[in-house]
């Protein structure tokens, strides 16, 4: 008798358990948060960056931040933050080296978000998707590496005094900055060939498309480098759409559940 009262009291506690863990495990709660944070991070960076670089035909690139990433030679970098004898120097350089000391920040802030989104959408297949994300990960690693790298290497460009100063950071910047977006573009294109594959909603279907677009945007831009640019926005559209479905849609929809 004892022994059968002691066991209905550990099912009733465990049964208990498990509803709670059920009641405050909201995966979907993770991305909705984490989603806010990266908007919220996103318009406060955009407080320091600069809107005009200091030479109108710097680049074929429309963004300076993106044009000095891509900076090749001092006179690259120069038609974009000026030189130390121009009257905009001081200022330019000094919104440049915080916009990027606070995008060291950024760098983890975004790679949680697409980590939560990769994993999370493998969940009703995860034998298969498993290994293919594990991979990707390692993907989104490499990718977030070369982004700390190419900050460092900014900064060390904002810091010489001279063209010749410049050389040793121009040599890898480009290199680094291209393998940091071929690994963000790889990423989200086979989160999006997921989508495509196993999800039916029809947010996640066209965030498929632009998710996938934005990779071959990335791809073609070693011939053309202003695709660069188009892809970004193509992938910024792309996970806004999967946050609207992943972080707030199946949020509330959770919420309304559990409550």
């Amino acid at each position: 008798m004892e022994f059968l009262l002691g066991s209905l009291e550990l099912a009733i506690f465990m049964a208990y358990t498990d509803k709670m863990k059920e009641k405050i495990n909201f995966p979907e709660i993770w991305g909705l948060g984490l989603g806010i944070f990266l908007l919220v991070y996103s318009g406060f960076l955009q407080i320091f960056s600069p809107k005009e670089p200091y030479s109108e035909t710097h680049s074929g690139f429309r963004s300076p931040i993106i044009a000095l990433e891509m900076s090749e030679t001092p006179k690259h970098v120069q038609d974009i933050i000026g030189t130390q004898e121009t009257e905009e120097f001081p200022k330019l350089t000094s919104q440049y080296r915080t916009l990027n000391y606070f995008d060291f920040g950024f760098i983890f802030c975004y790679m949680a978000f697409f980590a939560y989104t990769g994993h999370y959408a493998g969940r009703r297949v995860r034998s298969i998707f498993l290994k293919i994300f594990l991979v990707m990960v390692a993907v989104l690693v490499v990718g977030g590496f070369c982004d700390l790298v190419e900050n460092i290497l900014i900064l060390n460009l904002l810091d010489s005094k001279n063209a010749e100063e410049m050389l040793p950071s121009l040599e890898y910047l480009k290199s680094t900055s291209q393998l940091k977006w071929f690994c963000l573009y790889l990423y989200v294109a086979v989160v999006g060939i997921y989508f495509w594959l196993y999800e039916k909603g029809l947010l996640l279907r066209i965030a498929s498309v632009f998710l996938v677009t934005s990779f071959f945007l990335g791809l073609f831009s070693f011939l053309k480098v202003f695709l660069l640019e188009i892809g970004f926005v193509f992938l910024v559209i792309g996970m806004i759409l999967v946050w609207l479905q992943y972080g707030f849609t199946l949020a509330f929809s959770s919420l309304s559940k559990k409550t």
